[in-house]
């Protein structure tokens, strides 16, 4: 399924020239740029082909709520999506979009991520688009602080302190149902 358009080549020609690129089991439906404590990283979020899973989705959550989520990923030497991932979530609350949660998966691991919402620092959500084709475009801004425990009980890590972070991406979605 051939997904690629105007806008979503230009960001990939945005993408650094030293940055692995997707194998043929995978195609790039968005990006995302992270700049955490001032430090930029461009993530990939792809599309498999194969399971034919997006890895940006928009839903209707109990037939009134629209949630919006995003996960760009780096890729490793060998083409395949890997770490640091970032997700993001969205979730629209009486006609308005608002930011719910991001969550950094990098070398700490799924049990001890950064992250911002209801577990970890606060976010804003202070830019958000959607197109009539269905691209999204979406920033937040705010601070992650390091968990542990996140697959149990989640609680902030003992002395963790606030990182400075803005996320933004865009991402061509599969259009609801």
């Amino acid at each position: 399924m051939t997904r690629f358009f105007t806008a979503i080549a230009a960001m990939l020609l945005a993408v650094p020239a030293w940055a692995a690129e997707l194998s043929e089991a995978y195609e790039a439906i968005g990006t995302m740029t992270v700049t955490l404590d001032g430090e930029v990283t461009e993530l990939v979020i792809a599309y498999d082909i194969e399971g034919e899973e997006a890895y940006a989705e928009q839903k209707m959550i109990m037939g009134s709520s629209l949630s919006v989520n995003a996960m760009g990923q780096t890729v490793g030497e060998d083409g395949t999506p890997g770490r640091p991932m970032v997700q993001v979530t969205l979730l629209e609350e009486f006609g308005e979009m608002r930011f719910l949660s991001a969550e950094m998966y990098d070398d700490q691991g799924y049990d001890a991520p950064l992250a911002m919402g209801a577990d970890g620092g606060d976010g804003t959500l202070t830019g958000y688009e959607m197109t009539d084709d269905n691209v999204v475009t979406v920033t937040v801004e705010g601070n992650f602080l390091r968990l542990t425990n996140y697959m149990d009980e989640p609680r902030v890590a003992d002395g963790a302190e606030p990182v400075a972070v803005t996320i933004s991406y865009e991402a061509e979605l599969e259009p609801l149902e």
